[in-house]
């Protein structure tokens, strides 16, 4: 995480003041006035969010694109509502082990950008089936359709339009704090969170009790003021995945940990707002 550039410029001109005029603290000249580390930590942030890179720490998952690929690349979980409506109305991820089902489940949706894409490939590994495909209209562009498979994670219990509750059930074993630490990376992927004026700041196992493990993913989302001159929003998040090591449920909650305010000048200056 970067670290903090400058000192508060409020807080260096009181500190001037007040040894100018020895008046401050009895009569003698105090040291430097320093600003609140919150400050410094906030701008930090704030220049962070503003620079929007890097967007996930070094040892992130990352989700490279198909070998070979040049154009546009689009992946997608394939749920529950892409096949039918939802009984209940919450919306999940599929999951099968079965290779032929989640190639039926493709063909419910084969086109991209109004073009069908053809199926060119079926690879699987221990966590998912994916189905790629390439438009007809553009050979340049691939569209990969995934599916969970079920051996790895059932996601059936959980609702995709909602930020707490349950997240599904893993099935993986051994359960361990660098497997889960793999789901919630990957999960995010598929999250509003993965978008721009969002970044992750840590992705680190959390404290959970006895039985149960955890991991939490921080991020700052930059909201940016709908009026030019006025301050930007800047939320600070933990995205938190807790499964019971035993049987394998998971929950997840998302909570916001700080709140302030910022804004960046023409050039490039961040500065944080009362």
């Amino acid at each position: 995480m970067p670290s903090a550039l400058r000192s508060d410029a409020l807080a260096l001109a009181l500190a001037s003041a007040c040894l100018s005029l020895a008046g401050c603290g009895g009569g003698e000249a105090t040291a430097p006035v320093t600003p609140p580390v919150s400050t410094a930590f906030e701008k930090s942030i704030a220049q962070h969010a503003y620079a929007g890179t890097p967007r996930t720490p070094v040892d992130f998952y990352a989700d490279p694109p198909p070998v070979g690929a040049t154009g546009i690349v689009a992946t997608t979980h394939l749920k529950n509502a892409d096949v039918a409506a939802p009984a209940n109305g919450a919306r999940y991820e599929l999951c099968t082990d079965d290779m032929a089902q989640a190639i039926a489940w493709s063909e419910v949706l084969p086109t991209f950008n109004g073009s069908y894409a053809d199926i060119v490939d079926v690879a699987t590994n221990a966590q998912t089936i994916e189905v790629l495909r390439v438009p007809r209209s553009d050979a340049n562009a691939r569209l990969r359709h995934r599916v969970f498979r079920c051996s790895y994670v059932d996601r059936s219990t959980t609702n995709l339009d909602s930020t707490s509750g349950s997240a599904g059930v893993v099935n993986v074993r051994p359960l361990t704090s660098a497997s889960l630490k793999t789901l919630t990376e990957y999960l995010w992927q598929f999250t509003l969170h993965n978008n721009a004026d969002h970044i992750v700041l840590s992705s680190a196992a959390g404290t959970a009790p006895a039985g149960q493990i955890s991991h939490v993913i921080e991020m700052a989302r930059l909201t940016r003021a709908t009026v030019a001159g006025q301050c930007d929003q800047i939320d600070l998040l933990q995205w938190t995945h807790t499964a019971d090591a035993t049987a394998g449920t998971l929950q997840r909650t998302l909570a916001t940990t700080r709140t302030f305010r910022a804004r960046r000048d023409t050039l490039g200056e961040v500065t944080i707002c009362p």
